[in-house]
């Protein structure tokens, strides 16, 4: 009678046991992704909270004003509203840091593992968690679970150089390529363009940029690269369309900004001799027929070649208060038979502009120009542009013109001048229609450049790195 009695109650165990486990296992389910995606917010704040860190010590503003933060210490954000270090507020605007359950540590450690870091180390670290309530998880226990997320942001270094490095920070349209024109890059190393304007329109499209056989695997003949990569770190956040990037090369937006490559070459002293011209006959320094050789030196006042067979011996040519400008004439460098190589500049020249002026390369020019060694302490430039100019326009390749120019185009200011007053910055525009074979081999650094009417700017480039760039990054 006992047994009769007891009948089912395993029965009633069983169901009890099956329902525990289905409010487990829906609890899981809930609660499961729930946490995933409040993980992958966390992870999304810590990103942003280091790269916005790391960008402001790259750019040397932590230190002053309403978002400044120190690196000499670590700290905790607030929750405060008015906490406006840099980190905590985009660590609070992807949603952590605002509630009493969050914490935002931020951190500066010595070393990170895994990268080549930049001198002088620069790291910043941030680690976000929250506390996270659960659901049907709570009936088995479980009341709440911490989600953490973790984040570095660093100065590296990166191989390059960029061929084409555009620095304004902020302004709007700094590459301007319309109508017929082009931009074609050749060889060079895995990144061809870089564009450090924060501006949603730092780039929108227009004319072509043909980056299909750039990249290391090409020899600069454009026979055999399979592309390279176009990096904008505002502007247009997916392709819009007017790049080629060939079969490996990817368009990438955000693209961390890279400092001035060449910010640690020192700019040359006045030199304590005028340049000269002398006027040479047939047969003498590579002298077709009638020339004129000239010197390097100090030119005051500009140096302007104009309705000329021009020849220049290797050296500096510094050029004050005044246009280095060419106009309807064929220039060439002094043979090395003919010339003895300069100790800073070898067989090539460098031309450095200051005060009032620009570098103008006009109609009708035939040019074969060479810059100083990529190993000499002017690191492959031909033409050279005073850090601290006022804003100037520079032209090459107005009118018809066919030139080669064998090295790198540096004409910028620096990056604290054009921080304090956007509008004080230096350009290169390209126009006109010059020959198919105009090129140049070498790089590009400038702060804004545009292209017009039919002109094309062709860069021919070897696979071999010259100089490491310093980057920011997230290195894990």
């Amino acid at each position: 009678m006992t047994r009769t009695r007891e009948n089912g109650q395993a029965v009633i165990l069983v169901i009890a046991a099956m329902g525990v486990m289905a409010i487990g296992a829906i609890g899981f389910a809930l609660d499961g992704s729930h946490l995933f995606a409040q993980r992958q917010m966390a992870q999304t704040a810590a990103d942003a909270a280091a790269q916005a860190a790391i960008m402001s010590i790259f750019n040397a503003t932590n230190g002053s004003g309403a978002a400044a933060f120190s690196t000499a210490a670590s700290f905790n954000c607030t929750t405060a509203t008015t906490d406006f270090r840099t980190p905590c507020q985009y660590a609070a605007m992807n949603g952590f840091g605002k509630i009493a359950s969050d914490t935002v540590a931020v951190s500066f450690p010595a070393t990170a593992t895994g990268v080549n870091l930049a001198s002088p180390t620069e790291i910043v670290k941030v680690s976000v968690s929250r506390s996270v309530p659960t659901t049907l998880m709570r009936f088995l226990g479980a009341t709440a679970t911490t989600v953490t997320a973790t984040a570095t942001g660093a100065v590296v270094t990166a191989a390059g150089p960029v061929p084409l490095a555009i620095l304004h920070p902020t302004l709007s349209g700094v590459l301007s390529i319309n109508g017929n024109t082009q931009i074609k890059i050749c060889g060079g190393p895995p990144i061809s363009v870089q564009i450090n304007s924060s501006s949603a329109t730092a780039y929108t499209g227009g004319g072509t940029v043909d980056l299909s056989h750039a990249g290391p695997m090409d020899s600069g003949q454009c026979d055999t690269g399979t592309g390279a990569d176009f990096g904008v770190w505002g502007g247009q956040t997916t392709n819009p369309g007017s790049v080629s990037l060939g079969t490996t090369g990817k368009y990438i937006a955000p693209s961390s900004p890279i400092l001035d490559p060449l910010a640690s070459v020192a700019a040359p002293l006045v030199p304590g001799s005028a340049g000269t011209t002398t006027s040479v006959g047939a047969g003498q320094y590579g002298c077709a027929s009638s020339c004129t050789l000239y010197s390097p030196g100090l030119w005051s006042g500009g140096l302007n070649i104009k309705n000329d067979t021009a020849i220049f011996k290797p050296g500096l040519y510094y050029v004050s208060n005044g246009d280095f400008s060419l106009k309807n004439s064929t220039v060439s460098m002094c043979p090395s038979a003919s010339c003895a190589a300069d100790a800073n500049t070898g067989n090539g020249m460098v031309a450095y502009h200051t005060g009032s002026g620009s570098f103008n390369i006009q109609t009708n020019v035939t040019a074969t120009l060479l810059g100083a060694p990529y190993n000499s302490a002017y690191k492959g430039i031909l033409f050279f542009q005073d850090r601290s100019a006022a804003a100037t326009s520079h032209t090459f390749g107005q009118g018809n013109g066919c030139f080669t120019l064998q090295g790198t185009i540096y004409v910028t200011n620096t990056l604290a001048l054009m921080q304090a007053d956007a509008s004080r910055y230096q350009s290169i525009s390209y126009n006109g229609t010059p020959c198919s074979g105009t090129m140049v081999q070498g790089e590009i650094i400038t702060d804004a450049i545009s292209l017009v009417g039919n002109s094309q700017m062709n860069m021919n480039l070897n696979g071999s790195s010259y100089a490491n760039v310093r980057q920011i990054a997230l290195v894990n």
